[in-house]
């Protein structure tokens, strides 16, 4: 699953992510694993889940399926 631009600069303000935040989120939204992030982006493993458990913490949720799932809810409520 992918989001546009303006999708995501909306969830980046809706959650307060930071802009590496919302690229880790949008690479589990296209189903990336850990080690895969951690590839795209350039940093360290723990780094990516660091990132990871940041974003788990400021959507409300326990995992990756529950990050999709927030991020469609709050785009389909604003009509984005």
């Amino acid at each position: 699953m992918t989001f546009k631009a303006k999708q995501r600069q909306y969830l980046r303000k809706h959650w307060h992510l930071t802009p590496r935040e919302v690229e880790a989120a949008r690479l589990v939204c296209k189903g990336l694993d850990n080690n895969q992030i951690r590839k795209k982006l350039g940093i360290v493993y723990n780094t990516a889940r660091a990132h990871l458990a940041n974003i788990f913490r400021k959507v409300g949720v326990t995992g990756k399926a529950g990050v999709i799932l927030e991020f469609i809810k709050v785009l389909r409520r604003a009509r984005i």
